[in-house]
């Protein structure tokens, strides 16, 4: 993202959310899925999606303009790159970007957010936790393999993925090491939809699903590694220093934590990404926002961790901060 320097500049900003919702009214009303392998001229595609001939022609001709239809003597075909990413497959981003839809209601809120202080309302209508966790599971796919890899398990050690939505870091410790233990703690809604996403991957019998709420249920153990993944941006500083406190009770001793975040560097204004991310917290929660390592560090020492140590991030801004603590 280049820094705004022009009126262009400002222009281009206050005209994203036109390409955005582009995008998204085209995933929200099955444009992709509708198109057939062959072009297909707007007629026959308002049919099969159930909408206005017309309107959908103009849709059309935009995602053509936008590189995401391709055009030709009247009748339209899926891009490479719709195929490759906005259809169902292994690399679809289809939930991830039907997720930042169901946002669209609180970042309009964001004002009254930002002046007020008052909490957003989450919306739980219209399949906004599906598109959620089968949103996180599309992030997380390949990153999953490389922090299994980073941070093996030995056999039958217990590893805790607390909050594991998806459970696609789970299942990535389950492949590398098939003795170990691996539980997955979340909420009963999510974990729902965690079965099913199980099932489709042929998965079940990998990991043990328990639900609570964890900032108030027992976390069973003890285990050999809490994994707290993108989980400590979605609440304030004391709610977070509670979190990794009841995480530090359920370890064995010699035990140790990961938590993985889009951090901010030091001065919170970079990567751009991270801070947009931070924004968005603000947006849908009551407190949240992201962090940087140095923050998440202190959090650790302040809940009674030791040997607290920050790993590189990677380029979207995703890094991990990892300590040692069992009970005293």
């Amino acid at each position: 993202m280049r820094p705004v320097r022009t009126s262009d500049d400002v222009m281009e900003i206050g005209h994203g959310y036109q390409r955005a919702m582009i995008l998204f009214t085209a995933l929200k009303i099955g444009l992709f899925r509708g198109l057939p392998e062959g072009p297909c001229g707007a007629p026959l595609l308002a049919r099969r999606i159930g909408a206005d001939p017309g309107k959908l022609a103009v849709l059309l001709d935009a995602l053509s303009s936008l590189g995401l239809v391709g055009k030709r003597a009247g009748r339209y075909r899926n891009a490479g790159i719709a195929r490759d990413l906005l259809l169902p497959g292994p690399r679809s981003m289809e939930s991830i970007l039907l997720h930042h839809l169901d946002g669209w209601g609180e970042w309009g809120r964001l004002p009254s957010a930002v002046r007020a202080g008052r909490e957003p309302r989450i919306r739980a209508e219209g399949g906004y936790q599906e598109n959620f966790i089968r949103g996180m599971e599309e992030n997380a796919r390949e990153r999953a393999a490389r922090v299994a890899r980073a941070f093996p398990l030995r056999a039958r050690e217990r590893l805790l993925d607390l909050g594991g939505g998806a459970a696609t870091y789970a299942v990535a410790w389950a492949e590398g090491c098939p003795d170990a233990e691996i539980t997955v703690f979340d909420t009963p809604g999510t974990l729902r939809i965690t079965r099913k996403i199980l099932r489709e991957k042929g998965a079940e019998g990998r990991v043990r699903l328990v639900e609570g709420d964890f900032l108030k249920d027992p976390l069973g153990g003890p285990y050999d590694f809490v994994w707290i993944s993108q989980i400590l941006h979605a609440y304030a500083v004391p709610d977070c220093v509670r979190l990794l406190r009841r995480a530090r009770a359920s370890l064995a001793p010699g035990g140790r934590v990961g938590v993985q975040e889009f951090l901010l560097d030091d001065g919170k204004t970079s990567p751009p990404g991270a801070a947009f991310f931070s924004v968005h917290m603000v947006a849908v929660t009551d407190g949240g926002r992201a962090y940087t390592a140095g923050e998440i560090a202190g959090m650790m020492r302040k809940a009674g961790y030791r040997k607290v140590v920050a790993e590189p991030k990677d380029a979207r801004g995703v890094g991990i901060v990892h300590a040692f603590g069992g009970p005293s």
